[in-house]
């Protein structure tokens, strides 16, 4: 869980004071993809897979 002043300093930059997006990307996938999977609103699922798109257009894949 992250604490406010975390959230407070996301950052799709590398710096040691902020929480790196991209960093974390490749987890929050895993889960989002596993939650589109138990979803069963159509609607919802869209939702998912268009955050699932956007998070993977911040952060490519290498």
């Amino acid at each position: 869980m992250f604490t406010e002043s975390e959230i407070k300093n996301v950052s799709l930059e590398k710096s040691p004071e902020s929480v790196n997006f991209c960093a974390v990307w490749p987890a929050a996938k895993k889960g989002l993809e596993l939650l589109k999977e138990i979803v069963k609103n159509s609607v919802l699922k869209g939702v998912i897979g268009t955050v699932i798109g956007l998070g993977d257009g911040f952060c490519p894949s290498k």
